[in-house]
């Protein structure tokens, strides 16, 4: 992959990392719609990237962990989002293939659909643990996931809303995402694969990945939790209207 591709494909996934790290979400929406503004990859090739760098922000936390996760809700988002991953996944690999247009359309309004979510407050909610929320809350999760490798903010939304202490909600929240990220992993050379080239550049990025995972957990005390939350639904509710547009538009 030629340098100039890399500086820019290293700075956004930098980016997004340190605002992951901040925020707490984000990583997967921040990079598939940065990459599909600037025309980094393919969008499936980006959903790869995706799914193999979100490994190292989770799994090795949740090893450690495991005592916190909700094992309930851990079931239930899986059980119902694992069928709709697979839909999404099929879905991207229909479109991707002349259907672009429609594709960035599909992500624009996803984006600005999962910041509504987002921006959600927890003290505004009712709490909601029946079966049929997070069975409807994985399932969307699902769809997402297939699609954009961004199973997050329906799950995220949900979690939200239960009376659980923090951590609990944290470490349940990264164990779904490992397992969705692997399971999406698993899935791809049921399509199209991504090439030498972009295996390589993801290869290298991990290092990139590591590193500002490290900044970003040592600068968090000294920015305003408020201040990243802003910036950061900003940050995609801008490249979601933009994608909605330029689809519009094309």
């Amino acid at each position: 992959m030629l340098l100039e591709t890399l500086i820019p494909m290293f700075a956004l996934l930098a980016l997004a990392t340190v605002l992951q790290t901040l925020s707490g979400f984000g990583f997967g929406l921040m990079v598939v719609s940065s990459f599909t503004l600037f025309n980094i990859m393919p969008l499936t090739a980006t959903t790869f990237v995706v799914s193999f760098l979100s490994l190292f922000n989770s799994v090795s936390l949740v090893l450690k962990n495991t005592e916190h996760v909700s094992k309930r809700a851990f079931t239930l988002l899986l059980v119902s989002g694992i069928p709709f991953m697979g839909i999404g996944y099929a879905l991207l690999e229909y479109l991707s293939t002349g259907m672009t247009t429609l594709l960035n359309l599909i992500l624009g309004v996803a984006i600005l659909s999962c910041c509504g979510l987002l921006l959600v407050k927890r003290k505004h909610s009712q709490p909601s643990g029946s079966t049929t929320g997070f069975a409807i809350a994985g399932a969307m999760g699902g769809l997402l996931g297939g699609l954009f490798s961004t199973f997050g903010p329906p799950v995220v939304f949900q979690c939200y809303r239960q009376n659980w202490p923090i951590h609990e909600i944290r470490f349940t929240l990264l164990a779904v995402f490992s397992i969705t990220a692997l399971l999406r992993l698993a899935i791809v050379p049921l399509g199209t694969l991504p090439s030498q080239e972009i295996s390589v550049s993801t290869l290298c990025a991990v290092p990139v990945i590591l590193l500002f995972t490290r900044i970003g957990r040592l600068i968090a005390a000294r920015v305003p939790a408020s201040f990243v939350r802003i910036l950061a639904l900003s940050m995609l509710s801008l490249s979601g209207f933009t994608l909605v547009i330029r689809a519009i538009t094309s």
